[in-house]
């Protein structure tokens, strides 16, 4: 993804423009903290009996008489009406920041303890991880970003780099991909409509290649079958935005490219007015959302590894939609109608019609963020209930959330799940589970 970041920003892709040296005060603005000084805001029992709030309690009550996936609640956090706490879900466990506050901390995914945390001096900062690395990029405003590596496990830094010599602007493509044998991927500006390529190694952090090329918007970097990365298209905000995609002019939409030289594999072009958005890729196959302004229509694209169209789908004739791909699997959702394509052949698999009353979902929910508990189940958080989702057949059961006269008391505006834990955050309190 592309980063815009106003505090700190999840980054799915590549991310910068490398420097090949390790300049000393690299990475001061980034201070690593062990488990004995960090801390948690999320209270266990005895302090939630020390420290009563009706909301956050009555969300944990709620919660913990609720069925699989959700068992005993390890901790909770109460705040008022504001998404204070951000959550993110790690082969460690679970990530936390607060509001105002873009330090990071690991949670340990069996006892919710800190095993780890980070703070970052500057205001706007990025990060990125694998299952082994920890990445964060600083972000000054007046001087170029810094890339450290963090251990996953315990927060120890491993290296630092400079990505290039200039300061990366907020609406500038900025986007990192951890390979699999942990070097990294780095997409930048690099001056006009143009973006530089970077593969740094995963161990000392020298560069390994560095190129320049045009990758449309730079919203997605990304792993498309080994040795091969694909690059391009633009945000899925964006992609709906009739004036923007009209002033596109014909050019490269998405450009594949080997991670072992950098060199290109092939282009797919886009014509004017037309654009698309990489939903992922899966099996070698890349999954797109087009959308043509002078047809005014939206498409689900399939692109094979030799970067021609597989096939085509229309969920929404004439409409925007929401999409994702998950485990095989393209979720749409068109207002109330909600339906499942298979990536190998775009088959439609099943469609279903949410209620329209009362609101399922709360304002700003997007199908991106909802919680994969296994392949095949989606955990989504809706006004009243959290449903989990088969994505094989579009069946849902509901574990109700608490209701109160104001509506938007419990709603959840965040769902995330790590190998042993759930965690839920609503408008008013937050609360992490073991998982069952």
């Amino acid at each position: 993804m592309i980063g815009s970041v106003a505090a700190v920003v999840v980054l799915a892709g590549v991310a910068a423009v490398a420097v090949p040296r390790l300049v000393p005060g690299c990475g001061e603005q980034v201070t690593e903290v062990s488990a004995a000084d960090s801390t948690s805001p999320f209270l266990d029992a005895a302090q939630r009996t020390k420290q009563p709030d009706h909301d956050r309690d009555t969300l944990v009550e709620a919660l913990q008489g609720d069925p699989a996936p959700f068992g005993r609640v390890l901790g909770a956090v109460g705040y008022h009406y504001e998404q204070w706490a951000q959550l993110s879900a790690f082969e460690q466990g679970i990530g936390v920041r607060t509001r105002d506050n873009p330090d990071f901390t690991m949670l340990d995914d069996r006892t919710l303890e800190p095993r780890w945390s980070v703070q970052v001096g500057t205001r706007r900062s990025t990060y990125d991880a694998s299952a082994k690395r920890y990445l964060v990029a600083t972000m000054p405003s007046k001087a170029a970003p810094d890339l450290v590596a963090l251990d996953a496990e315990d927060g120890h830094r491993l290296w630092c780099t400079t990505l290039g010599e200039d300061p990366v602007g907020p609406t500038a493509p900025f986007a990192t991909q951890i390979l699999p044998d942990q070097d990294v991927a780095v997409l930048t500006p690099a001056g006009g409509d143009r973006e530089r390529l970077v593969r740094i190694d995963g161990q000392d952090a020298s560069q390994v290649w560095a190129r320049t090329l045009d990758a449309d918007s730079g919203d997605f970097v990304g792993e498309m079958g080994p040795d091969r990365l694909l690059l391009g298209g633009r945000a899925q905000s964006e992609l709906f935005d009739v004036a923007s995609v009209a002033a596109r002019p014909a050019g490269p939409a998405l450009v594949l490219v080997s991670t072992r030289d950098g060199k290109t594999i092939w282009t797919r072009p886009a014509s004017a007015g037309v654009d698309v958005h990489v939903l992922g890729v899966s099996s070698a196959t890349a999954v797109l959302q087009e959308w043509n302004t002078r047809s005014k229509s939206a498409r689900l694209v399939a692109v094979d590894s030799s970067g021609n169209q597989d096939w085509y789908a229309v969920p929404a004739r004439g409409a925007g939609f929401d999409a994702v791909l998950r485990s095989g699997r393209i979720l749409v959702r068109a207002g109330v109608h909600w339906s499942a394509y298979a990536v190998k052949n775009g088959h439609l698999l099943w469609t279903r019609t949410v209620p329209r009353s009362p609101q399922f979902l709360p304002y700003g929910f997007e199908l991106s963020g909802m919680a994969m508990l296994d392949a095949d189940h989606a955990l989504i958080g809706g006004t009243t209930a959290l449903h989990t989702l088969d994505l094989r057949t579009g069946a849902m059961t509901a574990a109700a959330l608490p209701t109160d006269g104001i509506s938007t008391t419990y709603w959840p505006y965040q769902t995330v799940a790590s190998p042993g834990l759930v965690a839920v955050a609503t408008n008013t309190g937050a609360a992490v589970l073991r998982r069952e």
